[in-house]
């Protein structure tokens, strides 16, 4: 098939482009010769709008110093499992799970070890499958809210069971937070470190300007670190990648301190969108799914289509099944291997308005 006729609706970035005062906080720091290496954990202006923002938005009060900038959430994922285990240590994932996290704790030297949130409970963790999966050796648990790939938002009940876990055993909670502002009806995004002092010294907070200010290419990520382990993480960067893009760094600025209206237009698309693909997934046969409460992503178990044939294509898994839609509908989705579901597949409403509908309707055509 020829790559021009193929309609990608796998895509996990925004279809919009990164807004007008964004780009010329960057181009400001072009003509004002702001090109030069920055400090390790990033300039201090951003530094300190990070900690503003999350004391504003999240109610979790770090200080500028326990703030590290990084090149991407994933970067700063990354350093926090290099910060905090290594060989002979466990790390506790919710699968279904972003597919980056089994590979990065291996890169430590530490073993991933999954627990499994299921449809039926709309992918929210049990925290009674937390505590079972906890060992001697557990030292880390990564939470995911909202999630890639499921869009599970999970609510302050299930937050407080599972910090209250992360004390009892002393473990450190990476908690990945890059979606909170993309959530959907009565969905409310909780930071797990503003729940109380005790869990905010054990816990990581991520974030990046990526998802939210639709800035995936300019690769900044930041975390609040707290317990000394800022410190930790700066000398894994500057060991590594050094600090992220001067330049970056000020459309970041101007991404967390200027107008945010942006925000609510792409949200109100994402939200169009994803009332109009579950509704399209209503008429598609075989597929299962749980309404996404956060992110720009629907997970969707295909089971019902193994060990039939679609099109030239013997369905067995997800992967099989993607690869049936690409051939013979031209539809790109994401099969959901790396993301411990092997029998799902990841469709993404982050597309315009007019690939989302060409992409359902060839969809529903081959499985009818």
């Amino acid at each position: 098939m020829n790559p021009s006729d193929i309609v990608d609706i796998a895509r996990g970035e925004p279809d919009f482009h990164t807004p007008e005062h964004i780009k010329q906080a960057a181009i400001d720091a072009i003509h004002g010769n702001f090109t030069k290496y920055t400090p390790q954990p990033g300039i201090q202006p951003l530094r300190e709008a990070i900690a503003t923002k999350f004391a504003r938005e999240n109610g979790v009060h770090v200080s500028p110093d326990d703030v590290v900038v990084s090149c991407g959430g994933k970067h700063s994922v990354e350093q926090t499992i290099r910060a905090t285990v290594g060989p002979g240590d466990e790390v506790l994932i919710i699968t279904p799970h972003w597919f980056a996290y089994p590979a990065q704790v291996r890169m430590a030297g530490a073993t991933p070890v999954f627990v499994d949130a299921d449809r039926n409970d709309a992918y929210i963790p049990d925290p009674w499958r937390i505590r079972d999966a906890i060992t001697s050796r557990t030292r880390l648990l990564i939470l995911n809210s909202p999630s890639n790939p499921t869009g599970a938002v999970y609510p302050e009940e299930t937050l407080e069971a599972i910090a209250m876990l992360a004390l009892e055993h002393h473990l450190y909670v990476l908690s990945d937070e890059v979606y909170e502002r993309l959530v959907y009806d009565e969905a409310r995004h909780i930071s797990i470190a503003s729940l109380n002092e005790d869990i905010a010294l054990r816990t990581i907070t991520v974030n990046s300007v990526s998802k939210t200010h639709a800035m995936t290419g300019w690769r900044i990520g930041y975390a609040a670190l707290p317990d000394g382990l800022a410190g930790k993480v700066v000398d894994i960067q500057k060991n590594s990648t050094s600090a992220p893009c001067a330049i970056s760094q000020r459309a970041a600025l101007a991404a967390l301190t200027a107008d945010q209206s942006h925000v609510d237009v792409m949200l109100s698309a994402y939200r169009r969108r994803r009332s109009w693909l579950l509704k399209n997934l209503e008429d598609a046969p075989g597929l299962a799914w749980a309404a996404p409460r956060g992110t720009f992503y629907c997970f969707v178990c295909m089971e019902g289509w193994k060990g039939k044939r679609l099109g030239s294509v013997e369905v067995v898994d997800g992967a099989t099944f993607a690869d049936a839609l690409l051939r013979g509908a031209g539809v790109r989705v994401l099969a959901a291997t790396d993301f411990g579901a092997p029998d799902h597949i990841r469709i993404s409403f982050a597309v315009g308005d007019d690939v989302l509908d060409e992409g359902l309707a060839r969809m529903k055509a081959l499985l009818s």
